[in-house]
């Protein structure tokens, strides 16, 4: 039964303006009322859970027809979405987060849709590798895929197929009860024009739009995969295997994506047609007709190509062939074509609606650049393709409406962070090397997928992936991996814990990895694990055997009591990340520190953050601030110095110079416009260099004041536009009034300044004793820190204290190898019960679990997994946290161990 915590989540967690069901419902009044309508809604799903019988109201559906092609003629053209009640959502929301953790265990690594840890581009990427072995004259194997085409595979799903399946996969019977629930009791209203009129009810099928019927439908489908394995097994079907050690590939599937793979003979052709006929019977599927597709490998016969071809009604497939939204090869140019034009038409569409450069930006972040990303996670785009897109968005970002202007900022500076003085979009070039790196990182940890295990066999058979050469007879993407080795072996490393996982050679896991590589294939099996003793020093005979003398000299010096195995497993570290974790944006940061370096003045980076922190500040404004610090206005003098240009002077009061300091702060009208504004500006004042003279204007740390000044300067710029380009005159008090309009609408919008987050104090447990903790850091180049503990009794009776000075990487190392060092004292001398106190709110969340271990520093993953084991060996000790004012003693300890670098300990005598 679900808890009142649990449903309220989920009821909170709906999208509140996803349209309401036939009810009339949507989540947004359940969510605003929920003080009126929980106990109503507690009461329903209880009843639900309870009787396992759904209320008719609540399992109505509005079926709304959601068109699949641009002009659709018929019915099968649209797509049927179920828009279920809001009740009937929680429940159904409910049951798939009961299904969700177990998915990947239930799943063959086939199914890559709905599960966790899994992606689309991985059965692209794996796709791809195996057109690119039948494309090749090496493979000498006959061989077909086949893309099935299962029509409305959704809606005829059978019902006691599914429940079938839940009982095959051991699921419980309550469960199987809920969810037949949810199933059978579906009826559909189809709206039309917005009407709705009588219901169906369906006798199969499963609704689209429910969040329970993609993992019922991935069940169902699961079936087929291992029946198809099972075969397999028995040598009655041989499959597709890419390369010597590669898995046998049966199928891939992602959702109703699925593609059948096999040996091309007469017999394994029969045998998969029987055992998809014999599924399709069961489970109520469908192969549409003529809308399969077929690939052969270049030595199948063409008795067999017509014997395939006939068998599953299928149509041999053509360059043009699409599978999962991506081009079936995608290694020259032609082949981006259709992406290019995607972008295209979504940039020349924005053009028309005259866009600011803010919202530009904006659009450029969440459309072009997610449209790139899906692009790039399955292959390496061509550093042509990519010119081309760049200079599309370039071209978008300066034009007004459909005239182009001339770019007054390199896009190498556009595309840095807002912190550098750019405005945050991404480079295409070096967003590419990213995805690159990200494939390397899968195959240089050796992640437990498909695509990993193909191409660890097919290119890395006799070497690693640190020293191999192919660039020949491979795929784009195999290609930008191997490129993306200059960035990775700077940027990882393997953090040694048992040794089981990281090989001793060609792996790196120390400063010298790359001069030690394997020779041969029993040197490439050895972890470093079998390098070490029973009692963890090195065995010196195996050292010399793998590392030579200088090899075994070097790491018996930097690892005098040898690697220092433990209970922990190895793992792989991105340096780059504090965590150790590795994330695209991290390495797209990496890149861009090797590929890009540029410097920028620190009076400059900091006018620059000054203007993105500033709050209550309009997007447009920001960006037109931006272009002022960047001397990107088109005054006079930028077109004189960057065009060579004749000079014409000011265009309103006829000053010889126009730059921008004249433009916005000197020139006659304006300096009118300053002393007249509510700030009373005298800008004859003021210095010439507009960095030094906003240097000024911004040093107050009011952000109203800001605010203010930048609505005067955007004010004034439009008002001298309208003069240039309509002819229209500049008037003082409109200018001050649109700046004051702008400052009302400021005031009056939602509060941007946000609620300071706090945390609540832990109440201090009842134990017989109590210890204070505390950790003192000095710097990075020292890495020197300092800990101290104090004990007490419940009597308040101080039992012991300890100062002592460590070696740390941070601050929370150091508060962690405080805490390490007071669990052992405590369990050394029996003090327990006993609540250790610290002021580190997040090294506390992460050992009461609400925390990741994942999201601390990687250089003390190590010794905060020895305290949360010790301290859940040790059930009698507890962690509370605690203000840093009520940690004082403990503060002042760490710090004098710290700054005088001592050691000392003493116990047992009676505070005062």
């Amino acid at each position: 039964m679900p808890t009142e915590h649990e449903i309220t989540t989920i009821v909170f967690s709906i999208h509140p303006d996803r349209a309401a069901g036939p009810d009339g419902v949507n989540a947004r009044f359940i969510q605003t009322q929920w003080s009126l309508v929980k106990a109503c809604v507690l009461k329903q799903i209880n009843d639900f859970f309870f009787t396992k019988v759904m209320c008719p109201d609540v399992a109505k559906s509005n079926l709304v027809l959601v068109p699949k092609k641009e002009v659709p003629q018929m019915v099968v053209d649209y797509r049927p979405i179920s828009v279920c009640n809001i009740t009937y959502k929680i429940i159904s929301k409910l049951l798939s987060r009961r299904l969700q953790p177990f998915i990947a265990t239930l799943v063959l690594p086939n199914q890559s849709a709905f599960t966790p840890g899994r992606q689309i581009g991985d059965n692209v990427m794996v796709f791809r590798e195996v057109i690119h072995s039948f494309s090749l004259s090496t493979y000498n194997k006959a061989s077909f895929c086949l893309k099935v085409d299962l029509s409305k595979a959704f809606d005829k799903l059978s019902w006691p197929y599914i429940f079938s399946v839940l009982e095959m996969y051991g699921l419980p019977r309550n469960y199987i009860d809920w969810v037949k629930a949810c199933v059978t009791s579906a009826r559909f209203a189809i709206l039309i024009n917005g009407a709705a009129d009588g219901f169906i009810k369906p006798t199969r099928g499963v609704r689209q739009g429910c969040s329970l019927s993609p993992y019922l439908f991935i069940l169902a489908l699961d079936v087929l995969s291992r029946y198809l394995q099972f075969m397999v097994q028995k040598r009655e079907i041989k499959g597709v295997q890419l390369a010597r050690g590669a898995p046998v590939l049966t199928n891939l599937m992602y959702a109703d994506d699925l593609l059948i793979l096999g040996e091309a003979t007469y017999q394994e052709i029969a045998t998969i047609s029987v055992a998809l006929n014999m599924f399709c019977n069961i489970s109520g599927q469908q192969i549409g007709a003529n809308k399969s597709r077929i690939w052969f490998s270049k030595h199948t016969p063409q008795d067999i190509r017509l014997f395939v071809m006939h068998t599953f009604d299928a149509t041999v497939a053509s360059s043009f062939d699409i599978y999962l939204g991506s081009p079936v090869v995608a290694n020259r140019g032609s082949d981006f074509t259709p992406l290019l034009s995607k972008i295209e038409g979504k940039l020349q569409g924005w053009k028309s609606q005259f866009l600011s450069q803010a919202g530009k930006v904006v659009l450029i972040k969440s459309v072009i650049e997610p449209t790139l990303h899906y692009a790039m996670s399955t292959t390496c785009i061509p550093k042509g393709v990519l010119q081309k897109i760049q200079n599309m968005i370039r071209k978008f970002f300066w034009c007004k409406g459909s005239q182009q202007r001339i770019p007054l900022v390199a896009w190498k500076h556009i595309t840095q962070p807002k912190s550098k003085g750019g405005l945050g979009l991404r480079d295409v070039h070096m967003l590419n090397k990213s995805f690159s790196l990200k494939a390397l990182w899968a195959v240089a940890t050796r992640a437990p997928n498909i695509w990993v295990q193909i191409v660890t066999a097919k290119y890395l058979c006799r070497c690693s992936i640190w020293d191999t050469k192919r660039t020949h007879k491979c795929t784009a993407m195999w290609r930008g991996i191997l490129a993306s080795r200059m960035y990775l072996n700077k940027l990882m490393r393997w953090q040694i814990g048992d040794g089981k996982t990281c090989r001793a050679l060609g792996d790196p896991w120390h400063d010298m990895w790359q001069h030690f590589q394997p020779s041969n294939k029993l040197q490439r099996g050895i972890v470093v694990a079998e390098l070490v003793s029973h009692d963890g020093s090195w065995n010196i005979s195996k050292l010399l055997h793998n590392f030579g003398f200088s090899g075994a000299l070097y790491l018996a010096m930097h690892f005098p009591h040898g690697p220092g195995l433990n209970s922990h497993a190895d793992r792989p570290i991105f340096i780059a990340a504090k965590n150790g974790k590795f994330t695209l944006k991290g390495a797209y940061a990496a890149i861009s520190s090797v590929e890009h370096i540029h410097t920028i003045s620190p009076q400059f980076q900091a006018l620059v953050q000054r203007i993105w922190k500033c709050k209550g500040l309009l997007p447009k404004i920001r960006i037109f601030l931006w272009k002022v610090l960047r001397a990107a206005l088109p005054v006079d003098q930028v077109f004189v110095t960057r065009m060579g240009k004749q000079p014409q002077g000011c265009l309103v009061c006829g000053h010889h110079t126009e730059d921008i300091t004249h433009t916005l702060f000197k020139c006659q009208m304006v300096r009118t416009i300053w002393l007249s504004s509510i700030l009373g500006l005298r800008t004859d004042d003021l210095p010439d260099d507009i960095l030094q003279l906003l240097e000024i204007l911004f040093s107050p740390t009011d952000d109203t004041l800001l605010n203010q000044l930048a609505n005067v300067l955007w004010c004034y710029w439009k008002a001298r536009c309208k003069m240039i380009f309509e002819g229209t005159s500049i008037k003082r008090e409109r200018v001050l009034a649109e700046a004051e309009g702008l400052r009302n609408l400021t005031l009056l919008s939602h509060d941007v300044h946000g609620s300071k987050r706090t945390y609540e104090q832990t109440r201090e447990k009842d134990t017989d004793y109590t210890c204070y903790v505390d950790g003192s850091w000095i710097n990075e180049m020292e890495n020197g820190a300092g800990v101290g503990y104090v004990l007490f009794t419940k009597d308040n009776n101080l039992v012991q204290y300890q100062m002592a000075v460590t070696q740390a990487f941070s601050p929370l190392h150091a508060e962690i190898l405080a805490f390490k060092t007071t669990v052992q004292a405590v369990s050394h001398g029996n003090f327990i019960p006993c609540t250790i106190n610290t002021d580190c709110n997040l090294l506390y969340r992460v050992i009461t679990g609400a925390e990741s271990v994942d999201s601390v520093d990687w250089r003390a993953y190590r010794d905060l997994l020895d305290v949360i084991r010790a301290v859940k060996e040790c059930k009698n000790i507890g962690c509370n946290f605690i203000n840093r004012e009520n940690n004082h003693m403990a503060d002042g300890l760490a710090r004098q161990a710290r700054i005088k670098r001592i050691d000392a300990f003493g116990y047992t005598f009676p505070i005062m």
